[in-house]
């Protein structure tokens, strides 16, 4: 029994602190994404999840700065300023052989990488599936109803006033 309910505990508490540090990164402009294709491997493999600090403005971007831009079909990509010119940003994917066709500038920007965790790109992803959800719901479900039946049943001491 006690056992359980330190489970329940802990599994809370990881629950409430992951949410808020996501709450707090959003609410300071930095949002997740993850990385699906090997272009920027070995430095940030398939699968990691990045950390872009939309805040950040474009004009503050220097060369080998890894950044995050959306090409015109809205894809996201992660790749590292190779130059700056006058036109823009040219990136390029530290595991490709040569730089990006089109240019980066602040209409396709969206922010700059500031770090990343990998691997877990791949459990976020399989949460985002209609499969993923189900599980995250039922596991949150079931958190709350064994953590209401196996909940503290200590008797609570009343407070004495002393006259």
């Amino acid at each position: 029994m006690k056992i359980i309910k330190k489970i329940i505990n802990v599994l809370t508490t990881l629950i409430i602190v992951v949410g808020g540090i996501f709450l707090v990164l959003y609410l300071f402009g930095i949002v997740p994404y993850v990385i699906l294709s090997g272009s920027m491997e070995p430095t940030i493999k398939t699968g990691s999840l990045c950390f872009i600090n939309k805040k950040v403005d474009v004009q503050e971007i220097k060369k080998k700065d890894v950044i995050a831009f959306k090409l015109d079909d809205g894809t996201l990509v992660t790749h590292r300023v190779d130059k700056i010119n006058k036109d823009g940003i040219i990136t390029k994917g530290d595991n490709n052989k040569r730089v990006d066709d089109g240019v980066v500038t602040a209409n396709n920007y969206v922010g700059k990488n500031i770090f990343w965790i990998p691997k877990v790109g791949y459990v976020v992803m399989a949460f985002q599936s209609t499969r993923g959800k189900i599980v995250l719901i039922t596991c949150v479900v079931l958190l709350f109803v064994v953590g209401m039946l196996f909940g503290d049943d200590t008797k609570k001491k009343k407070n004495k006033i002393a006259c």
